[in-house]
């Protein structure tokens, strides 16, 4: 899952942006004000900002320069007031772009996409960090490190939990015990991987299987294994 924060004074211009932004895989949040956006600011990991020019000229581009010095998520900084506030100003306090009135929500949508995709080309790894979500049945949280069910929350160590976001974060992609190993495991092999594969294997399914008819995991014979969302076959 992507979370975007938009910081905006203007709740009625807040809820129209938020409205376009939203998608099955992203979340927006509102702040209203430099205490809120702070607040989501620390706790969750972003993969954009979009920020009221007007709201950070009062406090001086502080937030603005904060954010752009402890994260490298992008910034987009909008205007909705022509010729209040100077578009050099803001990118020269950290912003990566700058629309200013008139705009269309067509066109902050557009670059909103454009900033994200750049985040991810330049942070590949920051890819794994949003949730997966399978429908409302399965949602993997890395962040928080929870998987919940068909509502439930799962408890997994934290190998299990790493096994089954490396299969789910690409699914239908049949890996190798040896392959898994390295992804999740990342050691020398002292012993045996495949009974150490074979043993969180069996565990995960046991434990998705208390919630859900479902198999999650499954086998590719002669290959390995490969996480699927799709129904049982019959």
């Amino acid at each position: 899952m992507k979370y975007i924060l938009i910081i905006n004074e203007d709740v009625q211009e807040g809820e129209r942006l938020k409205q376009v932004l939203t998608a099955e895989s992203t979340v927006v949040l509102s702040a209203y004000t430099i205490q809120d956006a702070l607040d989501y600011f620390i706790s969750i990991d972003l993969c954009l900002v979009i920020l009221d020019a007007n709201l950070s000229v009062e406090d001086d581009h502080k937030l603005l320069r904060a954010m752009r010095k402890a994260k490298s998520m992008p910034i987009l900084v909008l205007s909705s007031k022509c010729g209040q506030v100077g578009r050099l100003e803001s990118l020269q306090a950290g912003a990566h772009a700058y629309m200013g009135d008139p705009y269309t929500l067509e066109e902050c949508l557009a670059q909103a996409h454009s900033l994200m995709q750049m985040y991810f080309d330049m942070n590949p790894s920051s890819k794994n960090c949003y949730t997966l979500a399978f429908g409302k049945d399965l949602v993997i949280d890395p962040i928080r490190r929870t998987v919940y069910l068909k509502g439930k929350e799962l408890r997994f160590t934290r190998k299990e939990f790493d096994l089954l976001f490396c299969l789910a974060s690409n699914p239908g992609k049949v890996f190798s015990k040896e392959q898994l190993f390295d992804h999740v495991w990342d050691e020398y092999a002292a012993y045996n991987v495949d009974d150490v594969i074979k043993t969180h294997i069996k565990t995960l399914r046991q434990k998705l299987s208390e919630v859900d008819t479902k198999t999650y995991i499954k086998n590719v014979w002669g290959v390995g294994y490969q996480f699927s969302e799709e129904e049982n076959e019959a």
